[in-house]
């Protein structure tokens, strides 16, 4: 029980770093389920349909996702329609702008923001 309740508490803290992302984000939404735990949606652009749901049960898991989120939304922003990992060096070097603040939150898992460029 005590390594569950630390397991929530640092998906708690992964979630507070990104409470203001989560909140503005048209395309993520963040629930918690007392049949399955913190849950979280991924929304399609219409906003008419759930694309993805998942339980999320480690932290990690859940900054892994945000950070691909949050690089995303560079991409989108820039209109470009490729995936991240495909990202060119000007691209890379704007998304590790972005994630910086998070990251600098979160040491522990700032492995992750260079682990987004990976095929």
């Amino acid at each position: 029980m005590i390594q569950k309740a630390e397991k929530n508490a640092e998906i708690e803290k992964v979630c507070q770093v990104f409470a203001d992302y989560i909140k503005t984000s048209p395309y993520i939404e963040w629930l918690w389920s007392e049949k399955m735990g913190y849950v979280l949606l991924q929304i399609g652009a219409d906003r008419s349909e759930i694309v993805e749901s998942q339980v999320i049960s480690d932290a990690g898991r859940l900054c892994r996702i945000l950070f691909g989120e949050v690089a995303g939304d560079v991409l989108k922003a820039a209109a470009k329609e490729h995936d991240i990992y495909e990202a060119d060096p000007s691209e890379q070097a704007e998304i590790e702008k972005r994630l910086q603040p998070y990251a600098d939150q979160l040491p522990q898992y700032r492995h992750y923001c260079k682990t987004l460029f990976d095929k």
